[in-house]
């Protein structure tokens, strides 16, 4: 990597300051964050977060040869600095201008779930054909999508980039700085409703992508969603619809589904082959359509397509299936909606056959005025597998109990705890062997620690 510095400031409208009798550096050689991480030659940027400020370790990073660094606050300047009103706005600058200087071609992927295992079934399917780069775990907003950016180098052909928000506006910003040719959006959900306020805000804010892309562009849209209408409003480029609809150019039928994986005919068009995806459940079908209409963008034939998804795997935390002394552990604690939750119980029919159901559920964040009857509701459909216990985990988390009640679940086989590290005792004391167990929670909650407490019989962090 090589950066101009004079084309950093104009494109950041910093402001360049230097020792006196120095002119500061021409160029750079590499970005970073950390002040750890930090290598001769390159930029620093002073990020200010929740628990530090980058501004309080310039001295650090000029000290392991940083040629500049970039701040909000220019009495925090150890030698040659660029000051910019904001940080975080310059790093995304920096990322857009070195993404200018590669040919790869970028798809983005948002949507309300499925985000980051689609973006993992894409890159496993194009990375056989294409040199191909994509986003790191949960890096998915205005830091993470710069550092892929700056991760880019001219052997990468293509980078598969999660793009997520927390408001109007930000798909924007992420798209002005990654310039994707092609977008897919997964669905439309309930996640966010809190931050937004309607399913009609969210749709607006994802379809940010799709109209961001340029007219030799390709998008990529559920077919099957009652808010694709709203996604294509004001779309240039050719659309893409995959689902189980008839009018769908990438589409699926004959799905079986069983504890292994999903096989079922994927149909381009005029075009059908069968294929198999080794992923359980069949909610995960319809995320390796949105895989398949990207290779279809990108020039793989049915045939590499179809080999591509039988080399996919679970994503870590996201319906990975773990076996500890003769108990099924379905571990999908990274995130919780109220659509994932619908999936990951079909997960639990499939998969756990006779066993004896328990389920962990933590409670769903960012549901807004509604979270109250989405818990609820969830707590019906969790009746409905008929578990022999129901740990609710979190706050709220209560409202699943009223809801389970109200399915027909015995009280007696329910009950709340506020942390994970409270569920530990009461599920080491609820499974048996041969028992199958789901945990999941929203991303706050941390359920992870709970499937770590079990595996390792160790307590789940702290109380």
């Amino acid at each position: 990597m090589r950066l101009d510095v004079a084309a950093i400031a104009t494109a950041t409208g910093g402001r360049l300051v230097a020792p006196a009798g120095t002119a500061g550096p021409s160029v750079v050689t590499g970005v970073s964050t950390d002040s750890r991480t930090v290598a001769p030659g390159d930029l620093f940027v002073a990020l200010r977060g929740p628990r530090t400020d980058g501004h309080l370790f310039v001295g650090d990073a000029m000290a392991r040869g940083a040629a500049l660094a970039v701040v909000a606050d220019a009495s925090a300047a150890r030698g040659a600095a660029l000051v910019v009103p904001d940080t975080l706005r310059a790093l995304g600058a920096v990322a857009g201008l070195h993404r200018r200087t590669m040919a790869t071609v970028v798809v983005g992927i948002t949507g309300s779930v499925a985000k980051t295992t689609t973006v993992g079934m894409c890159a496993a399917l194009l990375e056989e054909r294409f040199t191909t780069a994509r986003s790191a775990e949960s890096w998915n907003a205005e830091i993470g999508v710069a550092l892929t950016l700056l991760g880019l180098r001219p052997r990468h052909q293509v980078a598969v980039i999660e793009m997520a928000m927390r408001g109007l506006g930000q798909i924007r910003e992420l798209v002005e700085m990654a310039l994707p040719r092609i977008g897919a959006v997964t669905t439309i959900g309930d996640t966010h409703l809190e931050l937004l306020g309607s399913r009609e805000n969210i749709a607006t804010a994802k379809a940010e992508l799709l109209e961001g892309l340029p007219v030799d562009g390709v998008a990529i849209v559920n077919a099957d969603d009652p808010w694709t209408a709203r996604l294509i409003r004001d779309v240039r480029c050719r659309i893409v619809r995959f689902g189980v609809a008839p009018d769908a150019d990438v589409k699926v039928t004959a799905i079986h589904a069983d504890a292994a994986g999903s096989r079922f005919v994927l149909h381009l068009g005029p075009q059908a082959a069968e294929a198999y995806l080794p992923v359980v459940g069949a909610h995960q079908v319809r995320n390796a359509l949105v895989v398949a209409a990207v290779g279809q963008a990108l020039g793989l034939s049915i045939q590499e397509i179809v080999a591509g998804l039988a080399r996919v795997r679970a994503a870590k935390m996201r319906q990975e299936i773990l076996l500890l002394d003769d108990v099924l552990i379905v571990d999908d604690s990274y995130n919780a909606s109220p659509q994932s939750m619908t999936a990951a119980f079909d997960v639990v029919r499939h998969v756990g056959g006779a066993r004896r159901r328990v389920l962990a559920l933590g409670e769903m964040r960012e549901l807004g005025p509604e979270a109250a009857g989405f818990h609820r509701r969830v707590g019906e459909q969790a009746a409905a597998l008929r578990p022999a216990f129901l740990l609710a985990v979190g706050p709220n988390a209560g409202w699943y109990l009223d809801g389970a009640i109200a399915g027909g679940l015995l009280q007696q086989a329910t009950a709340w705890v506020g942390t994970p590290h409270e569920a530990i005792p009461v599920l080491r004391g609820a499974l048996r062997p041969g028992d199958i167990i789901l945990i999941k929670g929203s991303r706050a909650i941390e359920m992870e620690h709970v499937v770590t407490a079990l595996r390792t019989g160790t307590p789940a962090g702290h109380p």
